[in-house]
């Protein structure tokens, strides 16, 4: 259960992210904004500033996430239940496996969603 949470929210995160640099806000000013707020979470507050600092090393692997994901959304065909945000978290994540970030952290999901939109944050040059 806490799995099917987390990957909603860090989908939340990295596109909150994008969307922010995507209109021209600087992104910290962006974080100090929605931090105190109901968008506050501590996914976004422990792995937002990870991302733009281009902290992409594992607290829980890339792999091991996808391999959760999978066991709920089989339990969940198996109680006839639809979650399409964990459907779609999962998609995000075998994406990310699939440009070969299997053994980063879930916060990469930025990685993955920045290829499917051509699109990169700004993080320190070589990360």
């Amino acid at each position: 259960m806490r799995q099917i949470t987390i990957a909603s929210g860090m989908v939340g995160v990295a596109e909150g992210l994008l969307y922010a640099h995507k209109t021209g806000l600087d992104l910290d000013t962006y974080l100090k904004a929605i931090s105190g707020g109901a968008a506050a979470s501590f996914s976004l507050s422990a792995y937002a500033p990870r991302i733009l600092s281009g902290d992409f090393e594992p607290g829980f692997f890339v792999e091991h996430f996808v391999k959760d994901l999978g066991i709920a959304l089989q339990e969940c065909s198996r109680m006839n239940l639809a979650l399409p945000g964990l459907a779609l978290a999962h998609q995000l994540y075998l994406s990310l496996k699939a440009i070969g970030h299997s053994k980063s952290g879930t916060q990469a999901l930025v990685l993955a969603l920045e290829n499917i939109n051509n699109a990169r944050l700004p993080r320190p040059e070589g990360k």
